[in-house]
């Protein structure tokens, strides 16, 4: 079975890293992009990987086809590609705002039987511990040999299309809004240590530790934070700043606002 990747950007690099360290062959592999330096620079990295600025050549070898491009570039990639013979092969999106309708309409020109699916995934796949939600159009199913190749990346996570989204927000996105507030955790933390490098250690041990006893079915994060809260305590104290904040609210409206970005995706 081969794996065409259209688009070898962050997200495309982390596909292919996640792919072959889950134990595919470099040889499973095309990869396509605009630039050739860029698909010079994979294959010095991955040299039994093929390589094509081709579309069409791309889509006539491989069995699963791999869009990993922009929303506002859907059209003519889609257009590219249908016109090859895409008989019994399978086309996943990658892309956000971009629906299976949508994809489907941009296919109309083509005579192919052929399956659709999105998925969103996040670039944690490249160390095999991403998030991967999964959708498919009403009717039809990916095979499970097709699924088994995207299940070592991670957790995947089968939901209907309209939920999709909200991976993209809560977990591809939710990289960089944990990643804020774990800096803002350690900048505050440097006022106190007077060392970022300390800080930067604790901070990345706090959060482990309560990954990892919540992850191990010890407790819930409610659970954690009573069992820590003492009565009286100094935790207790800080524990008031943070319950009279507008935290909540702050990140309601954070992933609010990331949400209703993903509508103006395509097309832009």
């Amino acid at each position: 079975m081969k794996i065409g990747i259209i688009g070898a950007g962050h997200l495309g690099k982390a596909l292919i890293a996640g792919l072959t360290q889950s134990g595919m062959k470099q040889e499973q592999i095309i990869l396509n992009a605009r630039s050739k330096e860029t698909l010079e620079a994979q294959k010095q990295k991955y040299p039994g990987m093929e390589i094509t600025t081709d579309k069409k050549e791309l889509a006539a070898k491989a069995d699963i086809i791999v869009l990993v491009v922009k929303a506002q570039n859907a059209g003519e990639v889609l257009a590219e590609i249908g016109e090859t013979d895409l008989n019994g092969k399978t086309i996943i999106s990658l892309m956000a705002g971009v629906t299976l309708d949508d994809m489907r309409k941009m296919l109309k020109n083509t005579g192919s039987e052929y399956r659709l699916a999105r998925m969103m995934p996040t670039v944690g796949i490249s160390i095999c511990k991403g998030v991967i939600g999964v959708s498919w159009e009403n009717g039809q199913t990916i095979s499970e040999e097709v699924m088994d190749l995207f299940r070592p990346l991670g957790y995947l996570i089968p939901l209907p299309e309209e939920k999709l989204e909200s991976i993209t927000i809560t977990a591809a996105s939710g990289l960089a809004f944990t990643a804020t507030l774990m800096k803002a955790y350690r900048d505050s933390c440097t006022r106190l240590t007077g060392d970022t490098a300390i800080s930067e250690a604790i901070t990345l041990r706090v959060f482990e530790n309560v990954i990892e006893t919540v992850r191990n079915g010890d407790t819930t994060f409610e659970q954690l934070i009573e069992q820590i809260c003492t009565k009286g305590g100094t935790t207790e104290a800080g524990m008031r700043i943070l319950e009279n904040s507008d935290l909540n609210e702050i990140l309601n409206q954070t992933l609010d606002t990331a949400y209703a970005r993903v509508s103006g995706l395509k097309g832009k």
